[in-house]
């Protein structure tokens, strides 16, 4: 037996695997300092360019939510202060896998395709490798994306609408597909930023039943991942996670976190909001892939100690004010540091 075995392998038939590791981070807008015509990018524009323009003041000043209306007025989104945000959140990728970034990354809240490409050229080091990218603009508003940039081959992607206005009339971001070449074999990665909460679940609900759709019609990948910004909470009273993800997909949080060799620093998730962690940010395998094999004690949530911060919340209604220690460093325009208010997660793949 052993000696059929070895001619096999002689003879080619046993096929050389590949490991790589993909990466999902939510950059929290991450724009450019130029505008896009038909987008609401009114807040992340120069001041210089926001006072003398009537259009950009009567926007900003019509917004309805104070916070967002004094940001959209008073933030100074600058050259200087985009290239720091770029070398930020480049510091964040790269402190993964000893200076080089893993292998796939997959972004939510880019605003498009001259962004992604500063973010590569301009932030990331050349030694990275990181050659093929893909984004395609969709109909979100403020003008954020899903994208992907990677060291493999990118030899096609496909746009998945998510169609809801039934319930909505703001357009939300559709599902990027992404297949790439590793070594010879087809890996397909589906980009994800669902609809956030405030939007009502039944968009959520459309989400996953429009990527569950595109994944089934997939069958000659050898391993299909679906990550990104799922937006979705436990309390979602109609959860698309748990009604047509869940079943069909690996979460590799729920297993990575018992085996993980990272175990003991993993934070509480990979986003924090008014005191409680999170996880809207997941990494899923589909189950009747091909052959492959999640490395489960290589997961990841990131959380480095200069990505993270203390931070003080007041309770409007009691004035009751709570300092939060090591939660997600958000990038501060006027400082200049921080990153994000989400945390990547990362893990390898066999196949």
């Amino acid at each position: 037996m052993k000696i059929i075995f070895m001619s096999l392998m002689f003879l080619g038939l046993n096929v050389e695997s590949k490991t790589f590791s993909i990466m999902s981070y939510n950059l929290e807008n991450f724009f450019d300092t130029t505008h896009d015509e038909n987008k609401e990018d009114y807040t992340y524009l120069p001041l210089k360019v926001k006072k003398r323009s009537r259009i950009v003041r009567e926007y900003c000043e019509g917004l309805s939510n104070s916070f967002y209306r004094k940001n959209c007025l008073t933030f100074d989104w600058n050259n200087s202060v985009y290239h720091s945000k770029i070398k930020n959140i480049a510091k964040v990728i790269l402190s993964y896998n000893k200076g080089r970034g893993p292998d796939i990354v997959v972004l939510q809240e880019i605003e498009n395709k001259n962004s992604l490409k500063d973010l590569i050229t301009k932030g990331l080091n050349k030694k990275s490798g990181y050659r093929y990218i893909s984004l395609i603009e969709g109909p979100d508003r403020r003008g954020i994306d899903v994208a992907i940039f990677s060291r493999y081959k990118i030899v096609s992607n496909v746009y998945h609408k998510v169609d809801i206005s039934q319930y909505s009339r703001r357009p939300t971001r559709g599902i990027l597909e992404t297949n790439l070449n590793i070594g010879g074999k087809l890996v397909t990665v589906f980009a994800n930023h669902w609809p956030s909460q405030n939007n009502d679940d039944l968009t959520r609900l459309k989400a996953a039943k429009t990527l569950l759709k595109a994944v089934e019609s997939k069958s000659k990948s050898a391993v299909i991942i679906a990550a990104g910004d799922f937006n979705t909470v436990k309390d979602d009273e109609i959860n698309g996670l748990t009604e047509h993800i869940i079943p069909n997909f690996y979460d590799v949080e729920v297993k990575g976190r018992k085996l993980s060799r990272y175990k003991e620093t993993l934070k509480g998730g990979t986003h924090f909001y008014k005191g409680n962690w999170g996880s809207l940010d997941k990494i899923f395998v589909y189950k009747k892939s091909g052959r492959f094999k999640v490395h489960y004690r290589d997961f990841n949530i990131l959380s480095h100690a200069f990505m993270l911060t203390d931070v003080e919340w007041e309770d409007r209604s009691t004035g009751k004010v709570t300092v939060y220690k090591d939660v997600p460093y958000r990038f501060d325009p006027k400082t200049r540091k921080g990153f994000s208010d989400h945390l990547p997660l990362v893990i390898k793949i066999q196949i």
